[in-house]
């Protein structure tokens, strides 16, 4: 029997600040928590074990301003208080037992292995939404205003039960199959989950391997979704150039449809090839395709609307990757081509429901997600150099990441995400040495020394003046320059 108790404060001031959000309009994050586990093993036999696991979960999320004033967004800046104030606590408590059955031959070897899990989850706590300004280019052209603080408690139960068998039918060839059943008491559904993998040799050398696999697999609905309609509704108000009000919209927060679990389907195949001894090359495909995604999009209907949350989204991620590694002696050289997509909804829930929320929510559209990169190359390698350094350098280039170009009124003008900022390009190195401890211990290696990230001081901007009323539109702000750390490492 073994015990393991672990615990994560932390906090983050200033998150989200960026060239357009000082200081002051930022919010300040404080997640704290611990996690408690006994896990017991039981050997039933040479090769049968039953694994028993009990374990305790707590974390808690606050999310407070830096300023009181009235949060308004302008066109070159942002000023006043972040507007989502949250308090937020969650309770989850597991058990586990799998069991791992002694060998079977039946046209082959076989691995079984079965287990079941439940776990209860409590979620609860606090939001507080204040006013949000639209400044223009000369007045404030909306407002957004928001109803009382709330307060949720939300409840939940998942169970689950698998099997899986590892199948040898001969030397050259492993399968691995699985069925898994979910139950979730937020769906009130029971989801199955087959999965499938392989790997063959090809060659007798057992230097050509290929091998891939494929499932279908559901995601958890995350509790925040279910507190979705007992947050504040929203009033959205436009305004004329004078500070009249032309409209005034009130928004009710609605889960339509009903609440079901995200679905992936998913593969991949590789081939490795050991070409000599001191070279490995790697070609890989992989493919996801996402259904039920959670997305958040505006709906109106004469002078009211619905804040619609759905399982409408969807999206696919896929990319062809060559690699190598080579080693010479001591050192290795390692180097990756990455042809990848990833198109979907753009409106998940989590960008205006979290941590940093955005209080500008505008409807739901389709487009190369923020992430999408289509070429990347990393180089990286680890080299022994006179006395006792160790190089280890790394050059990352890859395709700037999509933006969309907005107005005044935070309305997208034309295609969403269709445009990118420019190339990324970095080299980065770390050198080492190793030192003695005043304590040695055979267990125990430390090294010490210093990284730069951006050795080159290449200008890779995160920031860029998107909307395009402003008279610095398409400018770009924020890159990180050369930036040195110091480093002390324990290996053990």
């Amino acid at each position: 029997m073994t015990a393991s108790f672990a615990l994560y404060p932390q906090k983050v001031n200033y998150l989200g600040l960026n060239t357009f959000t000082p200081q002051p309009s930022t919010p300040d994050l404080h997640q704290r928590g611990y996690m408690a586990s006994i896990q017991h093993r039981y050997t039933t036999g040479p090769d049968s074990l039953l694994l028993s696991q009990f374990s305790y979960k707590r974390f808690d999320a606050d999310v407070t301003a830096n300023s009181n004033d009235p949060y308004q967004l302008f066109i070159e800046t942002t000023a006043g208080g972040f507007s989502n104030r949250q308090q937020r606590n969650t309770y989850r408590t597991e058990w586990q037992e799998t069991y791992q059955f002694s060998a079977r031959n039946f046209f082959g070897s076989h691995e079984l292995k079965a287990g079941i899990d439940f776990a209860h989850n409590d979620y609860n706590g606090r939001t507080q939404l204040l006013p949000v300004s639209i400044i223009g280019v000369s007045n404030p052209i909306e407002s957004i205003d928001f109803g009382p603080a709330s307060r949720f408690d939300i409840h939940q139960n998942e169970a689950a039960w698998f099997f899986a068998d590892k199948w040898t039918p001969w030397r050259r060839l492993t399968l691995d199959l699985g069925l898994r059943f979910d139950r979730d008491s937020l769906t009130h559904s029971t989801n199955a989950a087959p999965r499938a993998g392989f790997a063959l040799l090809l060659t007798n050398d057992a230097k050509t391997l290929l091998k891939g696999g494929a499932g279908l697999f559901y995601d958890r609905v995350p509790l925040n979704i279910a507190s979705f309609p007992l947050l504040p509704d929203r009033t959205i108000v436009e305004l004329g150039p004078t500070g009249q009000i032309l409209d005034s919209t009130p928004y009710v927060n609605a889960i339509t449809g009903g609440l079901r679990n995200p679905r992936s389907v998913g593969w991949n195949v590789e081939l490795d090839r050991e070409i000599t001894s001191a070279l490995v090359v790697r070609a890989a495909f992989e493919q996801r395709n996402t259904a039920r995604d959670f997305v958040i999009t505006p709906e109106t209907e004469l002078n009211h609307g619905i804040l619609s949350l759905s399982n409408s989204g969807s999206s696919f991620y896929r990319e062809f990757q060559v690699s190598g590694r080579y080693k010479i002696r001591r050192d290795t050289l390692n180097a990756a081509y990455v042809r990848s997509k990833a198109y979907g909804d753009l409106n998940d829930f989590n960008q205006f429901f979290v941590n940093n929320a955005v209080a500008v929510i505008q409807p739901d559209a389709r487009a190369r997600l923020p992430f999408d990169a289509p070429n990347r190359f990393l180089f990286w390698g680890q080299f022994e150099a006179p006395f006792k350094l160790r190089l280890m350098p790394v050059l990352d280039v890859h395709t700037g990441f999509p933006y969309s170009v907005i107005d005044q009124s935070r309305d997208f003008i034309g295609p969403r995400d269709s445009t990118r900022l420019p190339r990324f390009n970095s080299f980065d190195l770390q050198v080492t040495r190793p030192v003695s401890l005043p304590f040695p211990h055979k267990d125990i290696q430390t090294r010490i020394g210093f990284s730069v990230f951006n050795l080159l001081n290449h200008f890779n901007p995160r920031d860029v003046q998107n909307d395009i009323d402003s008279q610095r539109f398409g400018a770009l702000f924020n890159g990180v320059g050369r930036t040195f750390r110091g480093k002390f490492i324990l290996e053990f």
